[in-house]
């Protein structure tokens, strides 16, 4: 077999999971383009989504059993040979459709189509010997390390692991963990200023697509089978976009009347923003803000096709809101920067990037939006301030702070236009605040609490 018969959906994959692991890039983002340049077919695209999701999600997993039969380090290993190996490994302990055969011979000839013969003999060597013995494997014994059993069975950063054990004990620990692996579920928002759920979900069935209505959010609807959705003609036309339930739930919250004023304190790449011109019917003003000018074009593309007029876009660091616009805003939303713990089933790479220090400095960062952004607000107006982020010290924390040194404004009770049902989680919205997990409530982990202005600023 020479290097141009390895499969494409290797050769692809390899080119995505090197460019997150050298370049720091998003593998979602990575794909998207392949796969507008690749015509690959249904059952390529299908192996390329899986080796890059699976191996970024299983990655701890997968270096705990490189460890045991390598004589090199995996920290010690050439990155694309490092790569290599993983994907290797995890075809060969997870997909039971491909041969083991095929997942050593593919990797082997992936290294020489890289230009390293001089490492595909240690490859084939390495994975032959995972290979034969893959059903002896010794893992941590639960009873004597029980963090580090769910760390490498889950794939998770010990330290994250740790954490999660403190705040939810075992069973909850190892669901969370157990979800995280999970592929996500697709969620659509119906734009209900085209059309409504009923006839989107009559169209999408139409179009292919299986599909069932949110069990959490009216407009929301699930896909259970899906194809490439921007071809969809439904989708130029403007009658959905992509967004969790969960980011549905932080924009009902909020809920800002038609005709008001309203402004995104961070507003990439829209989904909210449009949420929010959506529960407005498209009438009053939303000034949208980001740092950074991609994401903003994100935002003006997602307005023109789902039809919405009302949103100004401004390339603005929310901390830097000028005063101008002292207390004049209605409605703000404060969806600020933060660790995405939340979203590591959609995003697997992130649990491997954030670092326990992270908390703390996205924690000053967040007060620093929130302190300058209520500024803007009117007395008796109403802050949304939310996160995709489960830990406390960028939520409940930052909340309690702000409460502290802002004392014109006072934890308000979360009220929602629908009732939240088929949550395992007793959710008491009369707390002021909401932390949704993925294996509590179905959706990503998500944060929100809501603050009303009681009182002028000084």
């Amino acid at each position: 077999m020479s290097g141009s018969k390895v499969s494409p959906a290797r050769k692809a994959a390899l080119r995505v999971l090197l460019a997150v692991e050298k370049d720091g890039a998003y593998a979602n983002l990575e794909l998207r383009k392949l796969t507008r340049t690749l015509k690959l077919g249904h059952s390529d695209m299908a192996l390329l989504t899986e080796l890059v999701y699976g191996t970024l999600r299983r990655q701890g997993t997968l270096d705990w059993v490189i460890e045991q039969y390598s004589t090199v380090p995996v920290s010690k290993m050439n990155y694309t040979i490092r790569t290599i190996i993983r994907m290797g490994v995890y075809q060969l302990l997870y997909l039971d459709r491909v041969p083991s055969r095929a997942a050593c011979s593919e990797a082997v000839e992936l290294a020489k189509s890289r230009g390293i013969h001089g490492l595909s003999g240690f490859v084939n060597a390495l994975l032959r010997s995972i290979s034969r013995s893959k059903d002896s494997i010794s893992y941590p014994d639960p009873d004597k390390e029980l963090a580090l059993y769910l760390s490498i069975k889950y794939s998770h950063p010990l330290w994250l692991v740790e954490r999660w054990l403190m705040r939810f004990g075992k069973e909850e620990t190892a669901s969370l963990c157990a979800v995280n692996n999970e592929p996500p579920p697709v969620v659509l928002r119906c734009n209900t200023l085209k059309t409504t759920p009923g006839h989107l979900r009559k169209k999408l069935k139409e179009e292919g697509l299986k599909v069932r209505p949110s069990a959490l959010v009216p407009e929301g609807i699930i896909v259970e089978k899906r194809s490439f959705l921007p071809e969809l003609k439904s989708f130029r036309d403007g009658y959905y976009a992509v967004q969790d339930e969960s980011s549905m739930i932080a924009s009902s919250v909020l809920n800002p009347v038609p005709g008001a004023f309203v402004i995104d304190a961070c507003s990439g790449p829209g989904g909210k923003t449009t949420h929010l011109a959506q529960l407005m019917k498209n009438r009053g003003r939303i000034l949208a803000l980001d740092v950074h000018e991609h994401r903003l074009k994100l935002v003006d593309g997602a307005c023109r096709r789902l039809g919405m007029t009302i949103v100004k876009t401004r390339h603005l660091d929310a901390r830097e809101l000028p005063n101008k616009l002292s207390e004049r805003a209605d409605y703000i939303l404060v969806d600020v920067p933060c660790s995405g713990l939340g979203v590591i089933r959609r995003r697997p790479e992130l649990r491997w990037r954030v670092e326990r220090g992270d908390l703390s400095r996205h924690a000053v960062q967040q007060m620093e939006i929130l302190g300058q952004a209520s500024k803007c607000l009117k007395t008796g107006g109403l802050l949304l301030y939310s996160t995709c982020s489960t830990e406390p010290e960028e939520n409940i924390g930052v909340v309690n702070s702000f409460l502290m040194e802002y004392t014109g404004f006072k934890s308000e009770e979360l009220r929602l236009p629908f009732p939240l049902v088929n949550s395992r989680d007793k959710i008491d919205v009369k707390k002021g605040f909401l932390q949704l997990l993925p294996h509590q409530h179905g959706t990503d982990g998500f944060f929100l609490a809501c603050l009303r202005k009681t009182k002028e600023s000084r």
